[in-house]
C-alpha cells in the first residue's frame, strides 16, 4: 500500500555524505501566510528567490559546511519527528537550491547526476520564456542608483499623503469626463487610424515608462519601511506583441514581510498610470483638436485598456495577478491552481491514493479551483484574439504564431499526458483504470462534440418598422397656417398641413373673373349670331378652363392629405407652423402603426443558413422577459450595404460594423443580409418548447386565457410591439453536432478575415 510521504529514498547514499552550506549572499527572510510561517531565501547577487516551510528551513539552517546531510537529517528527525522532511524531499530540496544557485557545495559526479533533472527544469523554463513570443524581455540597464537618487523626491507619493491627493486627482479626471461620454467612446473607433499610429506609440511608451518607474519607486519607499532594501536591478524592453515597452523587475518585493507593501508595489504601476491617465483626461477636455488633444486622448485610452486587460486583469500574471497573489496569500497562484486540477483528477479520476495536494486549507482549495478554470479560459481567449490581430496585420507571421500555439498548447500537452500516463511510477497500482478511464472520457468527448446533435441557434438585430410609411412633402411652395400635432391618428383624406399661397389665389380668382367676362361675352356673341366670334370665344374658355384646373390643383396641394390611414409624425412641424416652405421639402410621414414588420439584418454567416420556414422568436432590447412569435416574409440576398437603422450599427450599440467616415453611421463595412420578419402574438413563458421540426405548434385552447392572466395588470405597451423599438430575433437552426458548428464558425472566421 503506497503512502503519502515515504520516508526513505533509494538514491539517499548520493547526498548523505555532503556537507553543503548557503551561499554567503544569501539572505532569508521570515513571512507569515494565512497564519503559517513562511521563509523566504533571497540570492543578494542575482536577486533570485526560492521559498522554505519551517520543516525545511530548519534542515537548511542546520547546513553550515561542516556537518552531512545524513547528520543533519538525523538531527531534525529528532527535534521535529512527524514534520521533519523525509530523504525525499530532502533531495528535492537540495537540488531546488543548487540549481537556483543558492547552495555552495563540491558534489561528487553522482550526486551531480542526479541533481541534473533540475538543470532540465530550468532550461525547460528558459525555452518556454522563449517561447512566449509575443511577450518577450530583454533586459538592459540596471536603475538602482537612479532611483536611490530619486527616491526621496518621489517616495512621498506613496504614503497617505499622496494617497489622498491621488484620490482628488482622479475625481477631478472623471469631472472633466462628465458630459462627454460619447464623444470620448465614439472616438475609440479612430484610435487605430493610419494617422493615429504614431502618436498612439508615444503615448504608450511614455505612459508605460511612467508605469514602470511608479513599481521601482514604490518598491523602494516600502522596502525602507520592511528593512529589506528594496532593490530594482532590472530594466529593460518588452516585446509586447512585437511591440517594444519598457519593463522593470521589482521582484525583492516578494521579501516584504507586510503584504499590503508586497501589494501596493504591484499596484504602483497602475497608481501612477491612473493618476497620469487623469491629468490627461483634463488635458484633453480643456484642449481642442491638435497633437496635445490626441496625445492626451490616447494616454486615455492606453490606461483604460491596458488596465483592463493586462495590468489590472489577475487572470495572467502581470500586475493583477501579483496582487490577487499577495492579497489572499496564496504565492505561486497560476501553477497551484494547475496543480490542484490534476491533484482532483489524480484522486477522483484515476484514483491514486494519497495524491499530494497543493491546497493547505479549506478556503485554498475553492481560490485554486475558480483560479484555475477562469484563467484557463481566459488566456485561451486573450492569446486566440492577439493571434487575429497579428494576422490581420501581418498574415504570414500570424500563421506562424499559429503553428508554435497549436504546438505549446496541444501537442505539447497532450505528448506529457502520454508520457505520464504510461511511465508515472505514481500509476503504478492505478495505470489500467488510469487509461480506461482517459480514453473513456475522450470517447465520450469525441462523441458529444462529434456526434450527438445539438441546438443551434442564431441571433440578428432588428429595428421594429410600420409595414407601410409614406412621407409627405409640400405639394407646392407657401406659409403654412394650421398642422396636425405629432403623433395624432389619422384617416386617409385628412389635412395634416394646410398652407397658403397668396400669389396663387390671385391668380386662381384672376382667371375666374376672366372666364366669367368670357362666358358672357358668349352668350352676348350667340345671341346676336356672330359665329365667327363664338368660335374664338369658346376656345379661350377652354384655355381659361386648363389653366384654372392646373391653379386649383396647386392650391389643392397646399393641403397636405393622409394617403392612407394611421398615424402622421412630425416631431419638428410645430416649429413649421407659420413658416414659408418650399415645393418638395419634407415635412413628416404617415405610418400603418397597426401592421408592424421587423427589419433585421444578418451577417453573412448566419444569413445563408436562414429560410423562410426558419423557426424565430423576437424579444425587445432590454425587455428580455417578453417574447414574440413570428415569421420571414422575404430574405433580400446579401449584397446590402445600407442599414435599415443607424441604431443596428456600432455607433448607436448595434451588431453591425459601419464604415468610420460614414457620418449618419448606417453604411456597413461588409455586406448583409436583410430580413421582412412578420411579428406575430406574445409567446406565452412555454410556447418556445412548442417549437417542433421547424414550425411552431398551435396553442391549445386554454392557453389563451393563461396568456391573458400572464398579461393581467399590464399596459397595452408593454404587450406589444412599438414601432422603432431595437429587438433581437434568436432563430433556430437545424440541430448538428458541435464539431460541425465549430467549423463552420471558424471557416467563417478564416474567410471574414482573411478574404479566403
Amino acid at each position: 500500500m503506497p503512502i503519502d510521504r515515504p520516508t526513505f529514498s533509494e538514491t539517499w547514499f548520493r547526498v548523505a555524505e555532503l556537507k553543503p552550506k548557503l551561499r554567503p549572499r544569501v539572505q532569508i527572510v521570515r513571512q507569515e501566510y494565512r497564519g503559517q510561517i513562511w521563509y523566504v531565501v533571497r540570492d543578494l547577487s542575482n536577486n533570485q528567490f526560492f521559498r522554505l516551510d519551517e520543516a525545511s528551513h530548519h534542515f537548511v539552517g542546520m547546513l553550515d559546511g561542516r556537518r552531512t546531510v545524513e547528520e543533519v537529517w538525523n538531527a531534525c528527525n529528532e527535534q521535529l519527528g512527524d514534520r521533519a522532511p523525509t530523504q525525499g524531499e530532502v533531495i528535492q530540496l537540495l537540488g531546488q537550491l543548487y540549481t537556483s544557485n543558492l547552495l555552495q557545495a563540491d558534489l561528487p559526479p553522482d550526486a551531480e547526476g542526479m541533481f541534473d533533472r533540475y538543470r532540465k527544469r530550468v532550461r525547460r523554463e528558459f525555452k518556454s520564456h522563449l517561447g512566449h513570443l509575443l511577450f518577450v524581455r530583454i533586459p538592459l540597464i540596471d536603475p538602482e542608483r537612479f532611483l536611490d537618487r530619486w527616491k526621496g523626491v518621489f517616495s512621498w507619493a506613496f504614503g497617505p499623503v499622496g494617497v489622498c491627493l491621488w484620490l482628488v486627482l482622479l475625481a477631478c479626471g472623471f469631472w472633466s469626463l462628465m458630459g462627454r461620454w460619447d464623444e470620448l467612446f465614439a472616438r475609440a473607433e479612430n484610435v487605430l487610424a493610419p494617422d493615429n499610429i504614431a502618436l498612439l506609440y508615444i503615448s504608450f511608451a511614455l505612459i508605460k515608462a511612467v508605469h514602470e518607474f511608479g513599481h521601482g519607486f514604490a518598491c523602494k519607499r516600502f522596502g525602507q519601511s520592511d528593512h529589506t532594501g528594496g532593490e530594482v536591478h532590472t530594466i529593460g524592453i518588452m516585446l509586447l506583441v512585437f511591440m517594444p515597452v519598457p519593463y522593470v523587475d521589482a521582484s525583492s518585493a516578494w521579501a516584504f514581510r507586510n503584504k499590503w507593501h508586497r501589494a501596493f508595489v504591484g499596484f504602483g504601476g497602475m497608481y501612477v498610470e491612473l493618476a497620469v491617465a487623469a491629468v490627461a483626461a483634463m488635458v484633453w477636455a480643456a484642449t481642442g483638436p491638435g497633437t496635445i488633444h490626441a496625445i492626451a486622448y490616447n494616454m486615455i485610452f492606453v490606461a483604460g485598456v491596458s488596465t483592463i486587460l493586462f495590468n489590472g486583469n489577475p487572470l495572467i500574471r502581470f500586475d493583477g495577478y501579483y496582487i490577487l497573489s499577495d492579497i489572499l496569500e496564496t504565492p505561486n497562484l497560476y501553477q497551484r491552481s494547475r496543480d490542484f486540477l490534476y491533484y482532483l483528477v489524480k484522486r477522483y479520476v484515476y484514483g491514486v491514493r494519497r495524491p499530494r495536494n497543493p491546497a493547505h486549507t479549506s478556503g485554498e482549495r475553492f481560490w485554486l479551483l475558480v483560479y484555475a478554470v477562469a484563467s484557463s479560459i481566459y488566456r485561451v481567449f486573450l492569446y486566440a484574439s492577439i493571434l487575429l490581430f497579428v494576422s490581420d496585420k501581418m498574415f504570414f507571421l500570424g500563421v506562424i504564431l499559429a503553428c508554435v500555439a497549436a504546438v505549446m498548447w496541444l501537442l505539447v500537452p497532450v505528448g506529457k499526458w502520454l508520457k505520464y500516463l504510461a511511465t508515472s511510477q505514481e500509476l503504478a497500482r492505478c495505470r489500467p483504470r488510469a487509461i480506461a478511464t482517459s480514453a473513456g472520457a475522450i470517447l465520450a468527448v469525441a462523441a458529444a462534440v462529434g456526434l450527438v446533435p445539438m441546438p443551434d441557434r442564431g441571433r440578428a438585430q432588428g429595428v421594429v418598422e410600420p409595414s407601410r410609411v409614406q412621407r409627405l412633402h409640400m405639394g407646392e411652395s407657401g406659409f403654412v397656417e394650421e398642422v396636425l400635432a405629432s403623433g395624432t391618428s389619422v384617416e386617409k383624406g385628412d389635412v395634416v398641413v394646410e398652407a397658403r399661397n397668396r400669389s396663387l389665389e390671385t391668380r386662381l380668382e384672376r382667371l375666374r373673373r376672366e372666364r366669367r367676362a368670357a362666358e358672357a361675352r358668349l352668350g352676348i356673341a350667340m345671341r346676336e349670331d356672330r359665329a365667327g366670334e363664338a368660335q374664338s370665344l369658346r376656345e379661350r374658355l377652354r384655355a381659361l378652363g386648363d389653366r384654372i384646373r392646373v391653379l386649383e390643383r396647386k392650391v389643392e396641394r397646399l393641403r397636405v392629405r393622409a394617403p392612407f390611414d394611421g398615424r402622421w409624425v412630425a416631431p419638428k412641424i410645430e416649429r413649421k407652423e407659420g413658416a414659408y416652405l418650399e415645393r418638395g421639402e419634407r415635412l413628416g410621414l404617415v405610418a400603418a402603426m397597426e401592421d408592424l414588420i421587423v427589419r433585421a439584418t444578418a451577417d453573412q454567416g448566419l444569413g445563408p443558413r436562414i429560410d423562410p420556414d426558419t423557426p424565430l422568436e423576437i424579444r425587445v432590447k432590454g425587455r428580455p422577459e417578453q417574447a414574440f412569435s413570428g415569421s420571414i416574409r422575404r430574405i433580400v440576398p446579401a449584397g446590402q450595404r445600407e442599414l435599415p437603422s443607424p441604431a443596428l450599427g456600432y455607433k448607436a450599440g448595434g451588431g453591425m460594423r459601419v464604415a468610420p467616415d460614414d457620418r449618419k453611421g448606417t453604411k456597413t463595412v461588409k455586406p448583409f443580409f436583410e430580413l421582412r420578419i412578420q411579428p406575430g402574438p406574445p409567446l406565452g413563458e412555454t410556447s418556445w418548447r412548442r417549437v417542433v421540426f421547424g414550425r411552431i405548434a398551435a396553442p391549445s385552447p386554454a392557453e389563451p386565457a393563461k396568456r391573458g392572466d400572464a398579461h393581467a395588470g399590464r399596459s397595452p405597451e408593454q404587450g406589444r410591439l412599438l414601432s422603432g423599438q431595437r429587438v433581437v430575433v434568436r432563430f433556430e437552426l437545424p440541430p448538428e453536432p458541435l464539431a460541425l458548428q465549430w467549423y463552420h464558425d471558424l471557416r467563417q472566421l478564416v474567410q471574414e478575415r482573411f478574404q479566403f
